[in-house]
């Protein structure tokens, strides 16, 4: 007599572990210790995922499933730029022109990869926190964590001129999910001269936010990209000739209010003097993990990779694609 016992289901984030573990394993030529500390799980799971991929038929001749594509877009970063990790996350492919979708893809990747850092954290550590709507969708998507020790600090000015725009809501939902204290930077993002930057970053509530951040253990920033519609420029932060003056100065990314050319090297231009928080210069050192949704930052990332300053990176798959590309003209 048949059973009518129904096969347990491995669900979907068990199958993409799975086949990380078993590429990492028999294409990168890793150890198990290593594949484990890649993926984030003791040696013992990574033995038995590796298992369950053979078991599920997965490893032939070569590693299949989705994933395993975004696997090898990592490895190609990870060792071409020295990233510590890179998690690429699998794209929609009949939305790869939907702006939406990546953001969500990404979003939600980076919060489990947040989420696992958040619980590695020692006790009081301080995260620098940036703006963008990546950062939005990781926040929106983050698992609650009871980490009520711990501090986000923003790197940056938080003040936009829209109040609908204004990315406060970032850091607020990080304390909300986490149970943490938060502190804004208290000013716009960019200064409009120098008098104007001289007073705001004299102030007491400034200075006392801008020495949090540059104490932080920990940060997770997002990039601005200057070749297509740049948030700023979407907020009004930046004028249309502010825009058309740092593209013509060869300038392609902004991190944290800091403008870089293709080449990771910060342009010659007069804003890069007027940005509101810590440089991005002062993240040298430091865990730094960018968070890249949305379509159209291949040559910002780029650029972004290329200044050395950031150890991680959570990018979708069609990017990395158009990147890995790019490194082979």
């Amino acid at each position: 007599m048949k059973s009518n016992t129904a096969k347990p289901l491995i669900d979907v984030e068990q199958m993409d572990l799975a086949t990380r573990a078993a590429w990492l394993s028999f294409i990168g030529g890793y150890t198990q210790g290593e594949v484990a500390k890649r993926i984030g799980v003791s040696p013992v799971k990574a033995h038995r995922l590796i298992q369950l991929a053979q078991q599920q038929g997965l490893v032939k001749i070569f590693i299949e499933g989705e994933p395993a594509k975004c696997v090898a877009l990592e490895e190609t970063l990870i060792q071409t730029f020295g990233l510590r990790t890179c998690l690429v996350t699998p794209s929609d492919h009949t939305n790869n022109s939907d702006d939406s979708a990546s953001f969500n893809e990404v979003g939600a990747g980076a919060a489990r990869f947040f989420y696992k850092l958040l619980k590695q954290l020692p006790k009081n550590a301080c995260v620098g926190i940036g703006k963008g709507r990546s950062l939005s969708a990781l926040a929106e998507k983050l698992p609650k964590i009871d980490r009520a020790d711990l501090t986000f600090a923003s790197v940056s000015g938080s003040f936009t001129r829209k109040f609908s725009t204004n990315r406060l809501d970032v850091v607020q939902q990080l304390v909300e999910r986490t149970g943490a204290e938060g502190y804004f930077m208290p000013v716009p993002y960019l200064a409009r001269d120098d008098a104007e930057y001289d007073t705001l970053m004299a102030q007491a509530s400034v200075q006392f936010s801008l020495n949090l951040a540059r104490n932080a253990d920990l940060y997770t920033v997002g990039v601005g990209a200057l070749q297509t519609n740049h948030y700023l420029h979407s907020v009004g932060m930046v004028t249309d000739d502010d825009l058309e003056q740092l593209r013509k100065a060869g300038a392609v990314c902004d991190l944290i209010g800091s403008f870089y050319d293709a080449q990771g090297e910060l342009v010659n231009h007069p804003l890069n003097g007027h940005g509101l928080g810590i440089k991005a210069s002062e993240m040298a050192g430091k865990r730094v993990v960018a968070v890249a949704g949305g379509l159209g930052k291949e040559l910002a990332l780029l650029g972004l990779l290329r200044t050395g300053l950031v150890t991680d990176l959570v990018v979708g798959e069609s990017t990395a694609e158009k990147i890995v590309s790019m490194l082979e003209l």
